[in-house]
């Protein structure tokens, strides 16, 4: 009987390791988020993919130079990528070969801490066809803004602070359609005197109740210091920062 209950209890304790691997990782976890991927051999998701580890060594250090070099060792082999996704908050392994001589693996990344995909801003509601979020093609209710080329949002009042800086002028953001389990790039311009309130025209969510829902068949759970193009000769071409916390509906 005692041999059949320490069986059991060892496989509860199977189950949950098994199941905290799916977890969110804790805040100073960091990773290599694919920013962008023109490599279709590669299954590899913008925004949501985190390379985590590479040939079983886990991502300690914030030197990109130290991963390109590892990836420059695998030449004309192959490489194993440990990979977190944001989508199911899962870890899983893939092999890539590296061409020889080195070229690009045509992906480009940099680092984030894996918590920085909190950091979203959920479209509720557009008041009214002149504002700018309509015109540039927002979406209510499936739209969720993760962030912008032109710098790391930080915290619920980063993407106000964000628009006001662009105010009468282009301003590009990386909107996830929610309805179509795409990533697209929307520009818009951001001004006052459209008729309502807000340079941005929208009232948006922000926090735990307007993170990314329930993905096709996934749970769902964005960017931060060093950018560089992930190809075996290449090193650190940018840098970027990092992104923060919860909070309610705003309008912008």
């Amino acid at each position: 009987m005692f041999g059949a209950l320490n069986r059991f209890i060892a496989r509860l304790d199977s189950d949950a390791s098994a199941q905290s691997s799916t977890q969110n990782p804790g805040d100073n976890t960091l990773g290599f988020q694919v920013l962008k991927n023109t490599n279709k051999e590669l299954p590899l998701e913008p925004w949501f993919d985190f390379v985590v580890g590479i040939n079983g060594h886990p991502i300690e250090s914030p030197d990109p130079g130290l991963f390109a070099t590892e990836i420059r060792n695998c030449a004309g082999n192959y490489c194993s990528l440990d990979l977190w996704s944001a989508k199911g908050q899962r870890t899983h392994q893939l092999t890539i070969a590296v061409p020889a001589p080195p070229s690009s693996l045509g992906l480009t990344l940099q680092l984030a801490p894996l918590n920085s995909t909190f950091n979203i801003w959920h479209i509720l509601t557009i008041p009214s066809p002149l504002s700018p979020a309509y015109i540039a093609g927002l979406l209510p209710h499936s739209d969720y803004i993760l962030g912008s080329p032109s710098g790391i949002l930080q915290g619920e009042a980063a993407l106000g602070e964000l628009v006001e800086d662009h105010l009468n002028r282009t301003l590009v953001l990386w909107v996830y359609n929610s309805e179509f389990d795409v990533v697209r790039e929307v520009e818009l311009v951001p001004r006052r005197g459209w008729g309502g309130e807000g340079a941005l025209g929208a009232v948006l969510g922000y926090g735990a109740l307007h993170r990314l829902p329930v993905g096709i068949g996934e749970e769902v759970q964005a960017p931060g210091e060093h950018l560089f193009d992930a190809g075996p000769e290449r090193g650190p071409t940018g840098t970027g920062d990092d992104l923060g916390e919860p909070g309610e509906a705003e309008e912008s």
